[in-house]
């Protein structure tokens, strides 16, 4: 057996660290407890190509180890700090390769390993800082851990060999309660002493310089009045070396004095704060007779300005000494270099002066990060030069890019990026890509926002692009259609997401290609309520089952299904949906939503010509127009889209259960369609299967009685002859169908048995229904069958296995379809377990009881929680005479994933 990957759809954990973009393009979030890599460059639209898992709690921050000087900057690993205590540091191995991946992937993203656990911290590591300057040569790489419980460790790297590294902390800071909240790292000018800064809970940046081997506090910067929760370091060039800035182009000594108080190596740190404001502030070499000699060369000074200039620097150093600050928030400190003279000389000193530079002020809510645009090639004389360009993200959902004003050198904000309408809570996270003409950032609801910079010398001109997408809470359950076509997922982030093929044309290396990528084209369902459980009665039509005790059955629009066609290449689907309504809203003050057809989009075009638009109410509050509601998607959404326009309507709630919705699930054929469903129990009088007619959405006059705990699992058996139920209790029950089509109770008890020594989760029938399997939290799976001649039903093989046994399901036929060679089972189990992991079985017709093992799916490819659910697909691919064979899965770890998977 073999499995590749197909596709990972995960959203980013809700931290504001927990996402970063290396030099090299590939970007690193913490997904859950993984580590999850993604290109958001990458014309292709691949979205997550891979996790890294080790962790055993939540990823809270991510950031890469740089290498190089100037503009030959790599990335050397990763570093990732977790809730589990712990940091890890991650890098490319050229002698392992990633299960699961073929050669096709250039960049190597399957050879990531875990170099080195970084183990030392009590609490959970919060933040993580990295060296970041002009130019860093060395063997030994220098980074810094904040946690929770109120240390900062520094560590140095080495690397051992392909796989392994030496990680050693050299220093602990101890700072108290007032523990860090970020930290950046870099080089004093002109320099190779490391500074470090600090902003902490107690609203302060503290300044950290390395001196004999250890980070010594020489100063506390003020001025915030709240936690300060991002920091960045950027070197200044000088504009003899400019070329770009964003999108437009200023020659060299353009005689610009917006740059009139910075020299270049200057050391720019900016710090962004819950206050909602931003400040800069530069750290100088300070010289006072290099300064002295240049005044009087050049002239431009009086012999009085210069004696003014040497009392203000004398008057500086007294007042740093004796602990006060200048309401300019001017600092001195003094460095020594460590390096001693030629003649037994003591180290020589350095001094630097730190000076408030400029605040920024524009957003209306905390800044969670800022982050300046890496450097960059200038376009005139080709040398590194630093744009002064600072890309600021905020829970207002904007993100602005503030620079100084070439004329007065105000800093201003020029651009601004963000999202509108929705129920969001803004942005967690911004980034620049590497070469500054990309903007990645994420938000409360853990999806991701592309920008591109497509604009010339006149001016930017930033476009959105299709982002990578998924839940940010525990995935649920998980469904194809009944065509297979696309799938749905239910989380706990109280959303149904809808994931198709997309394909497109992608100019790679001069050539054209069709590719066809994974992508979530529609939100069906936003709920109030925690997902649970989900199945399709029809083609078209989808119930779902969550916390409010209501199951809610959604149909789907034509935007929807031209939209499915237009993305897949699938026209043969067209033909079902002149009868559907035009589209879906949500109501001012509703919680259903509500068809919208054709006479409704005329109305609301007569509504906003006749400016009585704000009086239509029903269509007010997600901010639909007619455009969104009647427009044919030519790409993926985007998440504003996905928000608001791509609803599903709401066309019955079915009651009757008293507590929370736990399974669900519809039967296939007949002329009469059933959905059973079921809730959490708290009295053996709830532990009951409930039938509600598809036809008229009618509940049968009495529920199936069988269990005395809640019942875990419902499922119809391929023919509708059985509807079989497991339960908390134990027990699997059977109930067969009555032959009375007209009865008033469709199905009838028909046995019931104690199955398993604890707990069963789920179940699947075989898709011939001959056998049908339970899996249990004693970690074994049973498969039962009938006994001859209609005798009962009986346990004829188990399986055992590693951990407990969370979701099961039977694979399809395969024999008519070509793909059974003479080793291939007749019958494919697969079998997900609460650790995460993935295993499959096979039996062959002549020998139903000798299961046979086929395998796991790669460790590195499957979760890193716990199972939830399984389902199989067999589809014809238009490079393949052959099915192919996919397995999607989805997981506590937020993840829904989908593997193709390959018999012998």
């Amino acid at each position: 057996m073999e499995a590749t990957q197909e596709h990972i759809s995960v959203g980013c954990n809700r931290l504001t660290q927990a996402l970063a973009w290396g030099a090299d393009g590939l970007a690193a979030f913490g997904a859950h407890h993984a580590v999850a890599l993604y290109h958001p460059m990458d014309p292709a639209r691949t979205g997550v190509r891979t996790t890294l898992q080790g962790h055993t709690n939540r990823v809270n921050c991510v950031a890469f180890l740089n290498r190089g000087h100037e503009l030959e900057q790599r990335n050397v690993a990763i570093v990732s700090g977790s809730a589990d205590k712990t940091a890890r540091v991650w890098k490319k191995s050229i002698h392992q390769k990633r299960a699961g991946h073929g050669d096709e992937d250039k960049d190597g993203d399957h050879q990531w390993v875990c170099s080195a656990v970084l183990e030392g911290h009590t609490g959970s590591v919060v933040t993580i800082g990295v060296v970041r300057a002009k130019s860093i040569l060395t063997d030994k790489d220098l980074f810094a851990t904040g946690a929770g419980d109120g240390t900062i460790k520094i560590w140095e790297r080495k690397e051992l060999d392909d796989s392994r590294d030496e990680v050693t902390c050299i220093q602990t800071i101890q700072v108290g309660k007032k523990y860090a909240q970020s930290i950046a790292i870099s080089y004093l000018p002109d320099t190779i002493i490391p500074v470090m800064a600090v902003g902490s809970t107690d609203n302060k940046i503290n300044i950290y310089v390395m001196q004999s081997n250890q980070f010594e506090k020489v100063l506390s910067l003020q001025g915030h009045e709240n936690w300060v929760r991002s920091l960045d370091f950027a070197t200044f060039t000088s504009e003899e070396e400019e070329g770009t800035t964003g999108g437009s182009t200023q020659a060299p000594n353009s005689g610009s004095s917006h740059h009139h108080t910075l020299q270049d190596g200057d050391l720019l740190l900016a710090s962004g704060s819950q206050d909602k404001y931003i400040r800069l502030w530069r750290i100088s070499g300070v010289d006072s007779q290099a300064d002295q000699q240049d005044s009087e060369a050049g002239g431009a000074q009086s012999g009085t300005e210069a004696s003014l200039t040497q009392e203000m620097l004398k008057s500086l150093e007294e007042m740093s000494k004796s602990g006060t600050q200048l309401s300019t928030k001017a600092h001195m400190i003094e460095v020594s270099t460590g390096q001693e003279g030629g003649n037994g000389e003591p180290a020589s000193t350095k001094k630097f002066s730190v000076i408030f530079e400029a605040l920024l002020l524009g957003h209306d809510d905390w800044v969670y990060t800022i982050n300046w645009q890496p450097a960059q090639a200038s376009a005139v004389t080709g040398r590194y030069y630093q744009p002064m360009a600072l890309l600021s993200a905020s829970t207002d959902k904007s993100m602005m890019i503030w620079k100084p004003d070439e004329a007065t050198g105000v800093w201003v904000n020029n651009t601004q990026v963000g999202e509108v309408g929705g129920n969001t809570i803004g942005f967690y996270g911004g980034l620049y890509g590497p070469d500054g003409r990309w903007i990645l950032a994420y938000g409360y609801n853990g999806a991701f926002h592309i920008w591109k910079n497509e604009g010339n010398e006149i001016g930017d001109r930033w476009v959105p692009q299709v982002s990578a997408s998924g839940h940010y809470l525990s995935v649920q359950d998980i469904t194809w259609d009944p065509t297979q076509s696309y799938l749905v997922s239910v989380s706990l982030d109280q959303t149904a997401r809808l994931l198709a093929p997309w394909k497109h044309e992608v100019s790679i290396s001069e050539k054209t290609q069709t590719l066809s990528t994974w992508h979530e084209i529609a939100r069906p369902q936003i709920h109030g309520y925690d997902a649970q459980c989900i199945t399709f009665s029809d083609k078209w039509t989808f119930v779902s089952g969550s916390d409010e005790k209501v199951l809610r059955v959604f149909d789907a629009p034509q935007t929807f299904v031209r939209s499915l066609a237009q993305l897949t290449g699938n026209d043969s689907v067209l033909a079902d949906e002149s009868s559907r309504p035009v589209g879906a809203n949500l109501p001012a003050l509703g919680l259903s939503n509500k068809a919208v057809f054709e006479n409704d989009i005329a109305s609301m075009v007569e509504a906003q010509e006749s400016e009585e638009y704000l009086s239509q109410q029903a269509f007010v509050s997600t901010g639909a127009t007619p455009t969104s509601l009647v427009e044919t998607m030519k790409q993926p959404p985007f998440e504003e889209h996905l928000l608001q326009h791509t609803l599903w309507p709401e066309v019955e709630k079915l009651f009757g259960h008293g507590y929370e919705l736990m399974c669900v699930d519809a039967s296939h054929h007949g002329p009469r369609k059933w959905v059973a469903s079921a809730c959490r129990a708290h009295t053996p009088d709830q532990a009951v299967v409930r039938l509600f007619d598809s036809s008229t959405w009618k509940q049968s006059p009495h529920p199936l009685v069988s269990h005395t705990l809640t019942v875990t699992k419902v499922l119809f058996s391929h023919n509708d002859r059985y509807l079989l139920s497991i339960s908390r209790d134990r027990l699997w029950s059977l109930f067969e169908r009555v032959e009375d089509l007209e009865a008033e109770d469709p199905y009838k008890l028909v046995a019931s048995q104690k199955a398993h020594a604890r707990i069963l989760w789920d179940c699947s029938w075989s898709f011939d229904d001959s056998m049908f399997a339970t899996g249990s939290r004693d970690k074994t799976i049973k498969i039962w069958t009938k006994g001859a001649n209609e005798g009962p039903w009986a346990a004829i093989a188990t399986l055992k296995l590693p951990e407990a046994v969370t979701a099961v399901e039977f694979g399809p036929d395969l024999s008519s379809l070509g793909l059974l060679g003479e080793k291939t089972p007749h019958h494919v189990l697969a079998a997900g377990l609460e650790d995460g992991r993935v295993f499959l079985f096979g039996c062959t017709n002549e020998h139903p009881e000798s299961w046979t093992s086929l395998g796991e799916i790669p460790r590195e490819l499957t979760h890193t929680g716990t199972v939830n659910g399984l389902t199989w697909r067999l589809f014809k691919g238009e490079d393949a005479a052959i099915p192919k064979l996919q397995l999607a899965s989805c997981g506590v770890d937020h993840s829904v994933r989908l593997f193709n998977i390959r018999l012998h």
